[in-house]
């Protein structure tokens, strides 16, 4: 199981468009509210689906339910490339949120228990680890050749990404259900209470929710607009490629190397450097312009990636495979939570003083994140 989702996180990284993907939006839909809008819809949706399908992962299969996820990520591309309208963009984001939430605590679910079937789960940091090194480096060739293609077209850009989503659900099918202890019913609703209930009584569960919520509400903004920074800051379009590049391929070595770092100084001191450093580039990046500021604007995802692995490795730690996936769900239904919350506030923002402001203010928030991460316990 392991190659083929190594396989299906590269492919599935491969999105031409998303170098320009706000631009995209916004050539329809004319301002940076209405743009702010669809990403705040497609949060929102994933508040919906997020719980449920963590539900429908450990009762119904893991592997039933990446075949589902792959599935409907090729209808909201039909969606996004159909685009020109509100209507049409807001198909495409519920669709792919649906998609998202669907792969989301399941993907991380069938790796821990295709390792722990075969007695190898003190290597999950690790195999995670590169694991999801392994989007943001299909991201980063996906965004050099998207930057190329939307030179000519943008929609051009959306085409040429039915070829890798379409390979990647191909491969879905030859995923082996991996062996894992499931619950005597199949009552989702009962499964999320009881999930749920995991969380409430569990310490170190709370912090890592409460931390990933504040992360997720303000540090997704400057990720989902920055077309409309790097158009801010008077950078060509035919750089956003490699500018969205360079991005994904810091935050692919954060993922890779989070393992090693985390050993050698902890888990909790490894986060709070992270969640510190992360915002601290992020602002400087928006002091300064030409090279000096594509240089921090980009490196500051490398302490994205470091946190992501650690996270997933301490919720891990938590929970029994039954309940593994739903947690999970549940982790990431609080961020989801936050950021269709947090998203239109700050587009609005963006509009009432510039976009630049908005990202400075999202990224001065984030510096709270290192200060609740002390509330952690430190555990292997």
């Amino acid at each position: 199981n392991i190659p083929i989702m190594y396989a299906t996180n590269v492919l599935g990284g491969l999105l031409f468009f998303l170098p320009v993907l706000a631009l995209y939006f916004e050539k329809e839909l004319f301002t940076a509210t209405n743009v702010a809008i669809i990403f705040a819809v497609e949060a929102f949706a994933g508040v919906i689906f997020e719980i449920p399908t963590g539900a429908i992962a450990d009762l119904f299969g893991r592997r039933k339910t990446i075949i589902m996820a792959q599935v409907l990520a090729l209808c909201a591309l039909i969606f996004l490339y159909i685009g020109g309208s509100m209507e049409m963009f807001v198909l495409y984001a519920i669709l792919n949120s649906f998609a998202r939430s669907l792969m989301s605590g399941t993907n991380n679910a069938i790796i821990y228990d295709s390792l722990q079937e075969e007695g190898n789960e003190l290597y999950y940091k690790k195999i995670i680890g590169v694991y999801e090194a392994l989007w943001p480096l299909g991201a980063s060739i996906g965004s050099i050749v998207g930057g190329y293609l939307a030179k000519s077209s943008l929609q051009l850009t959306v085409t040429a990404t039915f070829i890798p989503i379409t390979i990647a659900l191909f491969l879905a099918f030859f995923l082996k259900e991996p062996s894992y202890k499931k619950e005597g019913h199949r009552n989702v609703l009962r499964h999320m209470i009881n999930s749920s209930k995991v969380i409430i009584h569990n310490k170190q569960l709370l912090v890592i929710a409460f931390v990933f919520c504040v992360m997720m509400s303000f540090g997704e903004f400057p990720h989902f607009l920055s077309p409309l920074l790097l158009e801010f800051k008077e950078i060509s379009i035919e750089y956003f490629g490699w500018i969205t590049a360079l991005t994904f391929g810091f935050s692919s070595l954060g993922f890779y190397f989070s393992h090693d770092i985390s050993e050698k100084i902890g888990n909790k001191n490894t986060l709070i450097l992270a969640a510190a450093l992360s915002p601290i580039f992020v602002l400087v990046a928006t002091l300064l312009s030409g090279i000096q500021f594509v240089f921090f604007w980009t490196s500051a995802s490398i302490y994205f990636g470091i946190k992501n692995p650690i996270i997933s490795h301490l919720i891990n730690l938590e929970v029994n495979s039954s309940k593994r996936a739903t947690v999970i769900s549940i982790n990431n239904f609080i961020g989801q939570l936050g950021v269709s919350a947090t998203m239109p506030f700050l587009g609005y923002f963006a509009e009432l003083y510039t976009i630049q402001t908005a990202v400075q203010l999202s990224a001065a928030i984030l510096l709270v994140v290192p200060f609740i991460l002390l509330f952690l316990e430190d555990k292997k």
